[in-house]
């Protein structure tokens, strides 16, 4: 091959190369945005599909983790972890979607604020209720969430005051005993650790 078809070579590969990391970067990083949507699906405590300009978005809520309702890799490995049975899990997911349920309404309109994209794709969000009350902080302080963690840690999409109030809501509804902590204490202690 000559000098100049290697050369040719070389400039179409970088040219593919430089075009898949902009697709990559256009689909893994999103700027930060604030927009009103309608409540479509509540599909479990931290995962909700909503509607914003025409478009179904499902957004997987910042900083905090609930327990699963159904049938899931991250469900047997909490029941593994926890030495729990999957009827107990299910019946805390229920719980769980029973009082997300309470807070979001099909149909209703609030606030999404978002931060990027996660791990499978989804928008990353907080949900502000119609009454401004953030719904991911109050998953937490009513004692239905735990705290969303990263390798054990602060995720990078939660600024360090935000998580402190996260820590704050968690640490008062063990001590206050609310939601799933006044009777299952010894589990939701397992999952949120």
């Amino acid at each position: 091959m000559s000098e100049k078809g290697c050369i040719n070579r070389i400039l179409i590969y970088s040219i593919v190369f430089v075009a898949i990391v902009v697709m990559v970067l256009q689909t893994t990083h999103t700027t930060a945005t604030t927009f009103q949507a309608t409540i479509l699906k509540v599909s479990d405590g931290d995962t909700v599909w909503v509607k914003h300009n025409r478009k179904r978005l499902k957004l997987r809520l910042i900083g905090i983790d609930t327990p699963e309702e159904y049938h899931s890799k991250k469900m047997k490995r909490d029941i593994r972890k926890c030495h729990t049975t999957y009827q107990k899990m299910k019946l805390l997911g229920l719980l769980r979607t029973k009082h997300s349920k309470e807070l979001l309404s099909v149909g209703e309109t609030v606030t999404v604020k978002t931060a990027g994209r996660g791990y499978y794709g989804r928008t990353l969000a907080w949900i502000i209720l119609p009454d401004g009350i953030n719904y991911n902080e109050k998953m937490v302080a009513d004692g239905y969430a735990c705290l969303y963690k990263q390798h054990g840690r602060k995720p990078g999409n939660v600024d360090w005051q935000e998580w402190r109030k996260l820590n704050r809501l968690l640490e008062n509804a063990k001590d206050k005993k609310k939601g799933l902590w006044r009777e299952y204490k010894d589990l939701m202690e397992c999952l949120c650790e």
